[in-house]
């Protein structure tokens, strides 16, 4: 099915839609420089935003911050990171979380395609928004675009389980096969938007091989190479 078959799109957000990655980084330099100008330093060297990135995904495969929001999560990290620097400091962890919070709502912004092309097809297609993250389409500009944002600690259900999929598709009262997703993600995006039954669009922006056995999926470099595809326009 292409083109005019489909009845809703669905969108990841992160890296997606948004900056997240570069808002992220520049976040946790931020934090860092908090951190060591209040005197905290690893063992082994200075608290870099590299570091304290390490720190978050090692937080997030515990069993225990399963299913957690991502704010419970990174508040977590940093104060996993301060206890591994022989600095435990549950309320320098929570300004050093505010410090980092504040720092990337203020840089995250949704790539220069998106408005334009989302408010496009948003006048063909029913659109929802499909996130593991924590940001709202509000945060970015992209507020009354999505008829419904499905958030993952929200609903309990997480990519790349294919439940979160079905559970969007069933919100919106449609069949799989009359949905669209669209994500950046090989696995939680494109392979587990299939299992659920889905078609999936693999967008690239920054021009990656695809990675998996399986055939790649369409792909697109951006959302107006999207619309094209699906539009003609």
């Amino acid at each position: 099915m292409s083109g005019g078959g489909y009845r809703a799109l669905t969108f990841d957000g992160d890296g997606t839609l948004w900056n997240f990655e570069s808002a992220m980084s520049l976040a946790l330099e931020d934090a860092a420089r908090l951190l060591r100008a209040s005197g905290v330093g690893r063992p082994d060297g200075p608290v870099t935003a590299r570091w304290l990135r390490e720190v978050r995904d090692s937080v997030a495969r515990l069993d225990a911050y399963r299913g957690q929001s991502m704010e419970k999560i990174r508040l977590a990290s940093f104060e996993t990171a301060l206890t591994h620097c022989g600095h435990a400091d549950p309320k320098l962890a929570r300004d050093v979380h505010g410090v980092y919070m504040r720092a990337r709502w203020a840089r995250l912004r949704a790539y220069d395609d998106v408005p334009g092309s989302l408010a496009a097809l948003r006048s063909r297609y029913r659109l929802a928004l499909v996130t593991n993250g924590n940001t709202h389409p509000h945060r970015v500009g992209l507020d009354g675009l999505f008829e419904t944002v499905v958030v993952a600690a929200e609903c309990g259900l997480h990519k790349p389980d294919p439940e979160i999929y079905r559970f969007t598709v069933d919100r919106l009262r449609l069949d799989a096969c009359d949905v669209l997703h669209v994500g950046d993600d090989p696995v939680e995006d494109v392979i587990a938007g299939r299992r659920a039954g889905l078609d999936t669009a693999w967008i690239n922006r920054d021009g990656r091989e695809w990675p998996h056995d399986e055939a790649p999926p369409m792909v697109v470099a951006d959302l107006r190479e999207l619309v094209l595809h699906l539009t003609g326009q």
